[in-house]
C-alpha cells in the first residue's frame, strides 16, 4: 500500500475548493471526485475544471466515482434504460481518459433503497461493453460491493479483464454480506480501490473507523496484503457535524486511516535461527 486518501465529500456542505484545501491541510495527499449532481461543478456544467483544481492543491486523484442513482437500470428489462446507463458510464470513462484519472468506480446495484432487477445476460452484456470501452481508453473499472454481493460474484465470474476489478466498501460488506470478509478473500486479487468506513450494524453510517461495530480483524485477516498496491481511502461522514468543525473532523479522519494502515501492515517476523 502506498498512501492514504479521502473522498472529496466528507459530510460538510461547502464549496469544492474549500474542501480540497482542508483535505490537503489535514495531511492527505490523495482524494477522489464524484460526478453526481451533488457537486456544484457538475450541476453547473463545469465538471472539467475539477481535476485541474484538485491537482492545483497538490493532491493526487485516485479515482472518479460515477453517479449511482440509475445503476439498477443495468439489469432492466427496458432496452432504453440499459442504453441510458451504458451511455452514462461510458461518459464517465471518457472523462477519466480526458483527465488522466486511472480508475472509475461504479455501482451495479444501489447501496440502499430500491432492489435491482434479477441478474441477466442483458446486464452482463452492457458491462462487457463498458469494460471493453475502458480497455480501449486505458481506464480501469472498479465495481463497488453494495446491497447485492452476489452481483459482484456474477460479474467477476463471467468477465475477465485486466481493466475490471473490485472497490471494497467495508461498511457495505458488514451490512450486506452473509459472511463479511468473504468478498475480499475471493476477489482481493483484483482489488483496485477501497472505501473505508464504519457503521452501527444497522445503517450505512459512513462513520470513522472504530466509531461503530465493524470487526476490523475480519477485514485484516482477508485483506490482500501481498498484492494490493493501491490507496487506503476513507469515505466518511461525521456522527454529529455540529459537534466539531470540518477541520477538526478531518484531523480525526487522518488519524483513523493511519490506524487502519497500521492495523493492516503485515507483521514481519525474524526467521528462526538454524540449529
Amino acid at each position: 500500500m502506498r498512501d492514504i486518501g479521502i473522498y472529496s465529500y466528507f459530510g460538510y456542505p461547502m464549496p469544492f475548493n474549500e474542501r480540497l484545501e482542508m483535505i490537503k491541510n489535514a495531511g492527505f495527499e490523495v482524494t477522489s471526485i464524484g460526478l453526481g449532481e451533488e457537486e456544484e461543478f457538475v450541476r453547473d456544467g463545469q465538471k472539467d475544471f475539477m481535476p485541474e483544481l484538485v491537482r492545483s492543491k497538490g493532491l493526487c486523484i485516485e479515482y472518479v466515482h460515477a453517479p449511482d442513482g440509475a445503476c439498477n437500470n443495468l439489469w432492466s428489462a427496458s432496452e432504453r434504460k440499459r442504453a441510458e446507463i451504458k451511455e452514462e458510464y461510458s461518459s464517465c470513462i471518457a472523462f477519466c481518459k480526458k483527465h488522466l484519472v486511472p480508475i472509475l468506480v461504479i455501482h451495479v446495484s444501489k447501496s440502499k433503497g430500491d432492489q435491482p432487477p434479477p441478474l441477466s445476460r442483458y446486464g452482463l452484456a452492457i458491462i462487457q461493453d463498458i469494460v471493453k470501452y475502458a480497455e480501449d481508453s486505458n481506464v480501469k473499472i472498479a465495481i463497488e460491493n453494495t446491497q447485492k454481493p452476489s452481483y459482484i460474484h456474477f460479474i467477476f465470474s463471467n468477465i475477465d479483464s485486466p481493466c475490471l476489478g473490485f472497490c471494497y466498501d467495508s461498511s457495505h460488506d458488514f451490512l450486506y454480506s452473509h459472511q463479511p470478509g468473504s468478498l475480499l478473500k475471493r476477489w482481493g486479487h483484483v482489488l483496485f480501490a477501497t472505501h473505508i468506513s464504519d457503521n452501527d450494524g444497522l445503517f450505512d453510517r459512513h462513520w470513522l473507523p472504530k466509531e461503530g461495530t465493524i470487526q476490523w480483524d475480519i477485514m485484516k485477516n482477508n485483506f490482500p496484503l501481498e498484492t494490493y498496491n493501491g490507496f487506503l481511502t476513507l469515505e466518511i461522514f461525521p456522527k454529529d457535524p455540529k459537534s466539531e468543525t470540518a477541520s477538526e473532523f478531518l484531523r480525526k479522519a487522518y488519524d483513523s486511516i493511519k490506524w487502519v494502515e497500521s492495523m493492516l501492515k503485515k507483521e514481519r517476523r525474524e526467521p528462526s535461527p538454524g540449529i
